[in-house]
């Protein structure tokens, strides 16, 4: 088998008024995602994504990429992998460089397993579990006359739906901060998890004050409490608090890792597929955190394709501390706004009982609507 075409496509579509929403960065007002596609001699073809700037890894992979490895088998992914990342190993060994290989690196592993006729996560060793736990994320800033009120009404909805979980993104001010972790647990209740999100934007010490209020109210995990070059931070939030500390969805390769596990930096570690290096490299970090026994739990954001290759890492990775009784799995589901992530598949997820079940197509099992492809692309 041999690669023939490699085709990264923008998409893009505008967000309505009401459906506008921030993280402690920046506001959204428009969805933009880069997946890319990857055809075979053999009609197979497989799916990637890229979280990121979408334009910069469509440059990088049609200008860079695609050529060196067209005609490759892509049953050596791990040989077509390190091709690419030493290709621009000089000139960036993190950021979009890594963000474009994860989607190449993605859409190798569908291919593979649909050739086998196999899901991805028994190509990576078998299934660990049976099911997953999804959890909602959602709850961001919007401009409102009550948003407080409003995130109340939105974690209920969720718990309606059968979450088990919701996540909160916090770290706009303290006070409001405060009011929201407070009337969320009260609004949802002791049995449900809730996790909250400060993308990166305390310092240590506005993060170990902002998870004193988390401490009262049994918060899962706080995710990002500060920038992720921050180690130090890390370790003097996690010294400070019983809270388990969660984060790494902004770092890149087994070579960014090795420093945040080695040094305990995390309770929890979040790895995106899509970000630090696509499936591949997912699997050469996880055996270093069960080194550690710090627990992973796949970050996710971005269309149904993040969403499979996501759910089939969740499955993949082993128990760690093993014991009789393992800890579930959480699954990240963004809840916001995307067509992307809703549409983009003929064949949605279903959430039964409050779990997602192990899949059994092959591949990342996701059938693509390629009509919507055809009306949102762009450039």
């Amino acid at each position: 088998m041999k690669i023939t075409k490699i085709e990264p496509i923008v998409l893009q579509f505008k967000l309505d008024g009401h459906q506008q929403f921030a993280y402690s960065q920046a506001w959204y007002d428009t969805r933009t995602i880069m997946i890319v596609r990857v055809d075979t001699d053999e009609g197979i073809s497989g799916w990637g994504e890229a979280f990121g700037p979408a334009f910069v890894h469509k440059s990088i992979i049609d200008h860079v990429y695609a050529p060196k490895i067209i005609g490759m088998d892509p049953f050596d992914s791990a040989v077509i992998w390190e091709k690419l990342y030493n290709s621009l190993e000089d000139h960036g060994r993190k950021g979009a460089v890594v963000e474009a290989i994860s989607a190449i690196d993605i859409a190798l592993w569908d291919i593979k397993g649909k050739a086998l006729n196999k899901p991805v996560y028994q190509l990576l060793g078998g299934a660990h579990r049976d099911y997953v736990v999804p959890y909602a994320t959602g709850l961001y800033h919007r401009i409102s006359d009550d948003e407080v009120g409003e995130i109340v009404d939105e974690a209920r909805g969720y718990v309606n739906q059968g979450f088990r979980g919701v996540k909160l993104k916090i770290g706009f001010d303290l006070e409001t901060d405060e009011k929201k972790i407070y009337a969320v647990r009260k609004a949802v209740g002791d049995d449900v998890a809730l996790m909250t999100d400060a993308n990166h934007a305390y310092n240590a010490m506005t993060a170990t004050k902002i998870g004193r209020v988390m401490e009262e109210c049994n918060v899962t995990w706080f995710e990002e409490p500060v920038p992720p070059e921050d180690i130090d931070g890390y370790l003097e939030v996690r010294h400070n608090l019983t809270v388990p500390i969660a984060g790494g969805e902004a770092e890149f390769t087994k070579y960014g890792y090795y420093n945040l596990i080695n040094q305990r930096a995390l309770d929890i570690l979040q790895m995106d597929n899509c970000v630090m290096g696509g499936l591949t490299e997912y699997f050469h970090v996880v055996p270093l955190a069960a080194v550690k026994n710090i627990q992973c739990c796949p970050h996710i954001w971005g269309s149904a394709i993040a969403v499979r290759a996501g759910m089939q890492a969740a499955f993949a990775q082993p128990n760690f501390p093993n014991k009789l009784f393992p800890d579930d799995v959480w699954l990240e589901l963004d809840r916001t706004a995307n067509i992307f992530r809703e549409e983009l598949s003929l064949n949605p997820l279903k959430m039964k009982n409050g779990r997602i079940y192990k899949p059994t197509e092959p591949g990342l099992g996701i059938e693509i609507n390629e009509e919507l492809i055809k009306k949102y692309r762009v450039g």
